[in-house]
């Protein structure tokens, strides 16, 4: 047995003969229960059948107070201990005794209490998914959509990927104010599997790394897998993190002000967002009257922009020639290049922006909406061995297949990447400012290929960064903004500079929390998305709710309208109007804010860690019939260039009173002209303040 004192009060103790973590107690607290593998490791054959080796497998042979080392038939695995900085860094080193392919390695496991906080244990889990998530109820988690569920071939668009719709390279467990940190410290990003999962009456933290490895390769780890005690919230888990990323920036990735940006990026456009053929995703694709041909959307667009004082960006869907969500040819544009390219004058005209959403690195082999097929050209030209395979090279997708049947290309094949390049250039030549070409490739990254033809290892990895950054290099972006569906995950950020966040997701799974704003947002600004599987209750404070939670999380604001211009809470079907005499007012509310007192902080600033303060709470309803409850006022703060600034967000159509546990500076004018010292008042319905901090 090993004990590994830390600094700050913790120790890990390892007992290395029965391959399990026995202890994590940091100032008194055990932070760990039940019993877990070590680690685990992954092969697969020539075949494609797989099997998961764990170390309660391996036979242990010694350990000599830095490498413990172990044996299997298969493989033979060395752990790397050092104590390093304020925790303890992990490498795991594996010898390959098959002709199998190390697929990928979780160096390091143990076991947390099997209940959260929500369900009568203690714990919460710091899940950097889908632009940050807290969960403290695992058996909601398990029953949703968004579950764990083990990668594999074909992709899912929900797999726990990093990058996908996992943003960076950590995970945390906070029991009782004191907290776990496990974060792969990786400068070349390659692809990573972080996760939680039961493990008999335990909860398992999963942080693997895929390998990159050949058949019969053997694995050194390059980095670090470190764990690092804190205590506090959230926040302080991320800021553990954000240490270590700001000292490894990906490379070409600058702040929001040493960039060379257009000029709307810093007037905090608001994202219209509108069908012009059908009502719903998979409806019957007829034109809609109000809002084609593409100049009918003027008048509502051009109304926005009166009632909310702000630029509007108009952001198309169903607008392709070919047929919708039918990926990789999209162009030209329904009802021609003629008509399309007037709209885009017109807009432009009167300060209108535009862009289209597309539908990321797929192949369509037949619309399931529209007369639409290649099928003809796949055989043609022999397609088939361009496309993400299994090991045996058969080809499959699960992305999109209400919308159309196809495959997912890979864009490790040169063929590929020329396809998607010479496709999205028409597109950006076009004169739109925005185009979403990433849409259905969560945070940018490809999906799983085992081709054994491509080029690349036959297993995901580290390739799949290199050859998405090669097509992003590949765009013309000189006159546009590009983006991707959920938040750009960290490698992609640099060319993705303005992406459609889907946090509403986390409702499936915990608490939406500003994770990836506190890690990125001195770099990158999105915008609102379209808020499909919008899954919260009908009350009055819904679209006012979200609006300001992506407000605070430093995101420009988006309206969806339906299909006759009238504007709804969400992308989806059957969806209720709005009142416009409550959302028109809010949204010029929050733009003066952002444009004025508050751009420097929420365009530019870094995300700091807000002063509490007191409120009530509102409930919504979730589609199981479940209950949550949100602060009736939410809150962020910012620093920008020494000076520190917290806003307040009142979405409520009446007031709300707040008590802070200290006096503050309160302003409630976007000019700052008002000012007072509180330490209780009342925010005003639908109203922004800020306090200095």
């Amino acid at each position: 047995m090993q004990v590994f004192h830390l600094k700050k009060g913790a120790r890990i103790c390892i007992d290395f003969e029965n391959s399990s973590v026995i202890s994590m107690e940091f100032r008194g607290e055990e932070m760990i229960s039940g019993r877990t593998p070590m680690f685990f490791v992954k092969l697969r054959n020539a075949l494609g059948a797989h099997r998961i080796v764990s170390s309660n497998e391996c036979e242990f042979v010694s350990f000599d107070g830095e490498k413990a080392v172990y044996t299997h038939e298969a493989i033979g695995v060395t752990l790397i201990f050092k104590l390093r900085g304020a925790g303890l860094a992990v490498r795991i080193r594996i010898k390959n005794k098959t002709k199998d392919l190390i697929e990928w390695a979780q160096p390091f496991c143990f076991g947390l209490s099997g209940k959260l906080k929500d369900e009568g244990g203690a714990g919460e889990i710091v899940y950097p998914f889908n632009e940050g998530c807290l969960v403290t109820d695992m058996k909601k988690r398990m029953s949703m959509p968004f579950k764990y569920i083990e990668p594999e071939y074909p992709s899912l668009g929900k797999y726990s990927i990093f990058p996908n719709m996992i943003c960076s390279q950590f995970i945390g467990y906070i029991k009782n104010g004191k907290g776990i940190y496990m974060g792969m410290h990786d400068k070349e990003r390659t692809v990573k599997h972080i996760d939680f999962d039961y493990e008999k009456e335990s909860i398992k933290l999963v942080m693997r790394t895929f390998c990159d490895t050949d058949f019969t390769q053997d694995y050194c780890m390059p980095f670090d897998l470190a764990i690092e005690f804190f205590e506090g919230d959230y926040f302080d888990c991320t800021e553990i993190y954000r240490k270590w990323f700001y000292k490894h920036l990906p490379a070409g990735l600058k702040k929001t002000d040493e960039e060379s940006l257009p000029g709307w990026y810093e007037e905090s456009p608001i994202v219209v967002t509108y069908p012009v053929r059908g009502k719903f995703d998979t409806d019957t694709m007829t034109p809609n009257p109000a809002l084609y041909p593409y100049a009918n959307a003027l008048p509502f667009l051009g109304e926005i922009s009166r009632q909310t004082g702000a630029k509007v960006m108009a952001l198309l869907m169903h607008w392709e020639g070919t047929a919708p969500w039918a990926p990789p040819y999209v162009w030209p544009p329904y009802g021609g290049e003629k008509i399309f390219s007037e709209f885009i004058e017109k807009a432009h005209a009167e300060g209108i922006l535009t862009g289209v959403y597309c539908s990321g690195m797929g192949w369509t082999q037949k619309s399931k909406l529209e007369d639409y097929s290649k099928e003809k050209q796949f055989k043609q030209e022999s397609l088939k061995k361009i496309m993400c395979s299994d090991t045996n090279g058969d080809i499959k997708s699960e992305i999109c297949t209400q919308q159309r049947e196809g495959y997912d290309l890979c864009p490790a094949v040169k063929k590929c990447r020329d396809m998607l390049t010479e496709e999205y250039n028409k597109i950006v030549h076009s004169g739109v400012d925005y185009v979403q070409v990433f849409d259905q490739n969560h945070g940018g990254n490809s999906y799983f290929c085992y081709s054994r033809n491509h080029g690349h290892t036959p297993a995901p990895g580290k390739w799949q960064i290199k050859a998405v950054n090669e097509i992003l290099n590949a765009i013309d972006r000189s006159r546009v903004l590009l983006g991707c569906e959920s938040a750009a995950a960290e490698p992609f950020i640099s060319a993705l500079k303005f992406s459609d966040n889907r946090w509403n997701l986390n409702e499936y799974t915990g608490e939406s929390i500003p994770l990836y704003a506190y890690l990125y947002h001195e770099f990158v600004n999105n915008f609102m998305g379209n808020q499909i599987c919008m899954m919260l209750s009908d009350e009055e404070y819904n679209y006012t709710y979200r609006s300001a939670y992506s407000f605070l999380a430093g995101d420009m604001l988006t309206l969806v309208l339906r299909y006759d211009g009238v504007p709804v809470s969400s992308w989806g079907k059957n969806k209720k109007p709005l009142d416009e005499s409550v959302v028109y007012p809010f949204l010029k509310e929050l733009t003066l804010w952002r444009t004025h007192a508050g751009k420097d902080f929420l365009h530019k600033g870094k995300m700091i860690k807000p002063k509490k303060f007191f409120c009530g709470k509102n409930k919504f309803t979730i589609e199981d019939g479940s209950e949550i409850s949100v602060d009736k006022v939410l809150t962020a703060a910012y620093r920008y260039k020494r000076k520190n600034a917290q806003f307040l967000v009142n979405y409520n159509v009446q007031p709300v009173a707040v008590n802070f546990e200290t006096e503050v500076t309160l302003y409630t004018d976007f000019r700052l002209n008002e000012k007072r010292r509180v330490k209780t008042t009342e925010l005003q319905p639908l109203s922004v303040a800020m306090i200095k901090i």
